[in-house]
């Protein structure tokens, strides 16, 4: 059986307060006839090691799914990019002495590092080859390379949103209902340990099967008188 050292609640790591509230479930109904729990604390004694390891379940699943999400944009948005620069490099070398083109498409610029602005060059790509094909201009670049550099932006921009709209809101919803449990467990302790107080002392060793520090005994040094100190 663990040996808590304080009741400073608020500061439990998550471990600790999983260890307090395993402990007060296996013996808060031994001893609530004892200390006349009433049957509020008595049932939240009961089911919050539950609903405590289901909400730390539920944020560990909800950080995995954000973090499946944003990894997922990261390897979409790699092959998008990759591609991007071979289309780049087929350009730059089709239309070398053709200075306009080249900055029609954005071919006379270094590929930005900023995620927004890597889309926005791509999109230029995009936009500069359909005014081509517009004007029937000759010599165009096999539009199937284009199109498929469209369908990977495309798919780049659809898993962004879900990672940014979906991700990180849910794992912080999760979040916040954790913090929200663990203080109301909080206070439930503090209820509870009052409420032992009023039939134990700080010392009582039973203490620690509801989750709880005990105090160390007071020693009381009497000082006896000798016939020498008469």
């Amino acid at each position: 059986m663990p040996i808590f050292k304080d009741n400073y609640f608020t500061n439990d790591t998550y471990l600790l307060r999983s260890e307090r509230l395993k402990i007060i479930k296996n013996y808060i109904l031994d001893w609530s006839g004892h200390l006349s729990l009433p049957k509020e604390l008595l049932d939240w004694g009961m089911s919050a090691p539950n609903r405590w390891q289901n909400i730390l379940k539920k944020v560990e699943e909800k950080k995995n799914q954000s973090n499946d999400i944003f990894l997922e944009l990261k390897e979409i948005d790699e092959t998008t990019f990759k591609y991007y620069l071979r289309c780049k490099r087929l350009i730059n070398n089709k239309y070398s002495t053709n200075i306009k083109i080249l900055h029609n498409y954005g071919i006379d610029t270094k590929f930005p590092r900023n995620r927004l602005d890597k889309i926005k060059i791509i999109k230029k790509m995009l936009r500069a080859f359909s005014k081509q094909k517009e004007q029937n201009e000759p010599e165009l670049i096999p539009e199937d390379f284009i199109l498929k550099l469209e369908s990977l932006l495309e798919k780049s921009e659809l898993i962004n949103e879900k990672a940014h709209s979906n991700g990180r809101s849910t794992s912080a919803e999760a979040v916040e209902k954790q913090v929200e449990i663990f203080k109301e467990d909080s206070r439930k302790l503090r209820t509870l340990y009052s409420w032992a107080l009023m039939t134990w002392e700080p010392d009582e060793p039973y203490l620690v099967q509801l989750g709880f520090a005990v105090k160390p005994k007071k020693i009381n040094i009497t000082k006896y008188e000798t016939d020498e100190e008469l």
